[in-house]
């Protein structure tokens, strides 16, 4: 079975709306604009259009990705216009729903698209609609899609290189800190999770990322497929890649600018690896993560049932207590942090930093330190007697 889990329903009317429309949606308004230098419109395939190249490249079955909107009447349409199509192709489509999780309605779309038969959430992207991957609006709607079991598809790049149209710039430690959140949810990173595979050399990071895969969307514009495909599998286990093209958007723009998903598909068919591995990048990791074939030995593993309420650190602080952990639990240490020039936002910093190490860093030696806890621990007890 071949499956292509990355790519976009972007008919002509559809181009035709964010043309006129740029000021509610000006981030797909902006990729989809015709070609500043030569006035190129953007290629924009109909459903038929888009069952031909399928055909074509041999694929069994796509998933729909939404594009990543702004306004929740947006996201609304794409799904409409994503399901009627699965509706009319039910053996040849499957549709994740796009939402703007800063939109109180969110959830209520999520559950109406699971209901009409949307397998995942996505492609969502925290730059391009403002919101952050520990914010509480997007947080519940992780624990919704924990709750459904719906695989969320998140939009990533790699932090380093040129810049092109769309590349977003949330740091890499973002993904992997909702991925040890939430272990049971499961991710799949796009565009090779922007080099985030790399790091599951490291053994407790593959154990934090064992329910997150890595999609191949875009590939053959950033990397040398052989190349990256013979690294990811020194990386990982071969059950997390999933083929994806990005279609409609050209992979080999000196070559055609015409959609296609079958020259990066047959780059891969051609490459030195064992057919029960390219059977698994190509379609059979995408059919056990979506349900339509059982597991396999070697899947990432289903970890424990989440809980919603996170665990909190006990008093006292101590020095190796996390900065972010300290300011998630008491807001009133925050202040005291600002005065010490340490930042708690996990924006800012890593999940894990401890209070220690952020202090040195900024220059607080072992009596600073203790006269820091000492001014935490005060900020905390004033907090927790407040009424």
């Amino acid at each position: 079975m071949r499956i292509d889990v990355h790519i976009h329903f972007q008919p002509p009317e559809l181009i035709a709306y964010l043309a006129t429309h740029a000021g509610r949606e000006p981030y797909w308004a902006l990729l989809l604009a015709p070609d500043p230098t030569t006035g190129r419109p953007p290629v924009a395939p109909d459903a038929d259009r888009m069952l031909v190249d399928m055909d074509h490249a041999g694929i069994d079955r796509a998933v729909i990705q939404g594009e990543y909107y702004r306004q929740h009447e947006s996201c609304v349409a794409a799904n409409d216009r994503a399901l009627a199509l699965q509706r009319r192709y039910p053996e040849r489509l499957l549709v994740f729903a796009t939402v703007q999780p800063t939109d109180e309605r969110a959830l209520d779309e999520v559950q109406r698209c699971a209901a009409a038969g949307a397998v995942g959430i996505g492609e969502l992207n925290p730059y391009a609609q403002g919101f952050r991957l520990d914010s509480p609006a997007f947080l519940r709607l992780a624990e919704r899609c924990i709750d459904l079991n719906l695989p969320i598809l998140l939009h990533v790049n790699e932090p380093v290189g040129r810049y092109y149209p769309g590349k977003a710039v949330t740091p890499l430690v973002q993904y992997y800190d909702l991925a040890v959140r939430y272990p049971e949810l499961k991710l799949i990173l796009a565009h090779w999770g922007g080099g985030l595979f790399f790091y599951e050399l490291i053994p407790s990071v593959r154990r934090a990322l064992r329910n997150v895969w890595y999609d191949t969307a875009a590939s053959p514009l950033l990397y040398p497929t052989a190349d990256v495909v013979a690294v990811a599998l020194r990386c990982l286990s071969p059950h997390k890649i999933l083929f994806g093209s990005d279609y409609p958007l050209p992979l080999y723009p000196r070559r055609s600018r015409e959609p296609d998903m079958s020259a990066f598909l047959n780059e891969i068919m051609a490459l030195d690896i064992a057919p029960d591995i390219r059977d698994d990048l190509l379609g059979r990791n995408a059919a056990r993560l979506l349900g339509l074939m059982p597991p396999a030995g070697g899947s990432p593993e289903n970890p424990a049932p989440h809980q919603k309420t996170p665990t909190l650190p006990h008093l006292p602080v101590t020095a190796t207590t996390p900065v972010a952990a300290i300011a998630a639990a008491w807001p009133a240490t925050r202040a005291v942090l600002d005065a010490y020039g340490i930042p708690w936002e996990t924006v800012e910093v890593p999940f894990w930093e401890p209070l220690n190490q952020a202090a040195a860093a900024r220059g607080v030696g072992p009596e600073g330190l203790a006269r820091l806890i000492n001014d935490l621990d005060t900020a905390i007890r004033s907090e927790n007697e407040t009424p």
